[in-house]
């Protein structure tokens, strides 16, 4: 009887929690987990919409973890005096809130049964400062802003309180996690973070692969003249992706690249209301060429993800790959030479070291470029291997300060062959940017030992 009983409870609050997360309408009629008042506002009040969308946590770790990020998301916009963006932030709070009850008593969730009721009640609780935060936020109430939200914390610490071992990472403890840019070999993690050594996100280990729709308006692009571009970035679900972290300073980084590797161009779409982004761009000349999508899921890392383009007119004769890593190039008055402390092989470590002079004279001016003392990408011969760089020593995700003439990468090279690489460097200011582009091919050859097994691959 005991157990028909709780099947009941779970399904009259599994019900309450699809309604939830139906509709902003619903949410504001629905006693989700036992009644809760707090006014749901319809879609336009405060000109904010109904709320940010959101993929509903399917765990009661990780609806902790969801209501955990959006907190601190509050917490960021108090700081930079956004209070009127807290009401979307606040939105997605409330939404998780009302299925905790639900996610609670659900079968493997690791919460005890005794303490269900307490997670009801708090949850309401937290749901029920809605109103408050966001009146104090579209009022600009910096003061009341910030009691609501010490409140609010206090609530969630109760409910993280109750999540399975491991806390609001619990769910992730069978993943394993690692550095994109392999700074530490193929060593893994237990949960998602940051490189200690690079600063990069962590990535998740697993074959389940993203991917990226390209629609360009009109159906086709025709070469020299504008295009408008539509990206759908989708989970391995084919589920649309509408939530990325930002990583140097943008969502999205676009590589662009001819098949030839002869051209390349770093371009950042903008995101837009529904989760796309878009981007209106010329390209020079027809041909096959091949978008590098780099975006960064939460909880997953980074995701390279590549797409064919074919753009309509006369594609030029292929350009093969000449190895010229020993000669300087002189871009734009500005002379760069790469450096790489010997032959580069697989399996280790390799300190790429690019330095900028001109006139012979070496540059201490360079300044940040999308907060990063330099940027460079690499890709392999056949477009398989990809990297995307940033300087070792920044060991963080922004730089301040003008620094040179020398930038120095560290890298990490799984397959042998040929490889092409871009370092980006900003020549002018911070507000009113030079980039220089330096190209530089190279030989990666196959280390002394075997290398490190590939818990991945890139682009593909």
């Amino acid at each position: 009887m005991k157990h028909r009983t709780r099947s009941i409870l779970f399904a009259l609050i599994t019900a309450g929690a699809a309604l939830a997360f139906a509709s902003p309408a619903a949410l504001a009629q629905h006693d989700a987990g036992g009644g809760h008042d707090a006014k749901q506002p319809e879609k336009g009040e405060h000109g904010h919409g109904a709320g940010q969308k959101h993929e509903a946590p399917d765990t009661y770790a990780s609806a902790v973890a969801e209501i955990d990020e959006r907190l601190e998301n509050i917490d960021k916009l108090i700081k930079t005096k956004k209070l009127d963006d807290v009401h979307p932030e606040a939105q997605v709070i409330v939404d998780v809130a009302n299925t905790l009850a639900a996610l609670a008593l659900k079968p493997g969730s690791g919460v005890a049964k005794e303490n269900v009721k307490d997670i009801n009640k708090t949850a309401k609780e937290l749901a029920g400062k809605f109103d408050a935060i966001d009146k104090a936020g579209d009022a600009g109430d910096a003061a009341g802003t910030v009691k609501v939200y010490n409140e609010m914390v206090a609530l969630q610490a109760t409910l993280k309180k109750y999540a399975p071992a491991g806390g609001a990472a619990g769910e992730h403890a069978h993943d394993s996690y690692y550095c994109p840019m392999h700074c530490e070999g193929a060593k893994t993690y237990d949960a998602p973070g940051k490189c200690p050594k690079c600063g990069m996100n962590l990535k998740k280990a697993t074959t389940d692969k993203f991917s990226v729709a390209v629609k360009p308006a009109g159906g086709k692009v025709e070469a020299g003249k504008p295009a408008s571009l539509t990206f759908t970035l989708k989970d391995p679900t084919g589920a649309p992706v509408t939530k990325v972290e930002t990583v140097h300073e943008k969502l999205l980084h676009l590589l662009i690249v001819s098949k030839d590797l002869s051209w390349f161009r770093h371009e950042h779409p903008v995101v837009q209301k529904d989760g796309t982004f878009t981007l209106g761009f010329t390209f020079p000349q027809g041909g096959e060429y091949i978008l590098y999508h780099d975006f960064t899921p939460p909880n997953v890392g980074q995701q390279v993800v590549q797409v064919p383009l074919t753009v309509e007119g006369t594609a030029p004769a292929a350009v093969k790959l000449t190895v010229d890593d020993k000669a300087p190039k002189t871009i734009e008055g500005y002379t760069v030479s790469l450096d790489t402390g010997g032959p580069v092989k697989t399996g280790g470590e390799t300190h790429l070291a690019f330095t900028i002079t001109k006139d012979g004279k070496p540059v201490t001016t360079l300044a940040p470029y999308l907060g990063a003392m330099g940027h460079l990408v690499v890709i392999s011969e056949d477009r398989a291997e990809f990297v995307h760089s940033h300087p070792h020593e920044e060991g963080a995700e922004h730089a301040t300060a003008a620094t040179g003439p020398k930038v120095d990468f560290e890298a990490m090279f799984m397959k042998p062959g040929i490889y092409k690489g871009w370092g980006q460097f900003n020549v002018g200011t911070k507000d009113s940017e030079k980039i220089l582009t330096a190209p530089f091919t190279f030989e990666v050859k196959q280390g002394d030992s075997a290398a490190p097994a590939k818990p991945h691959e890139h682009g593909k």
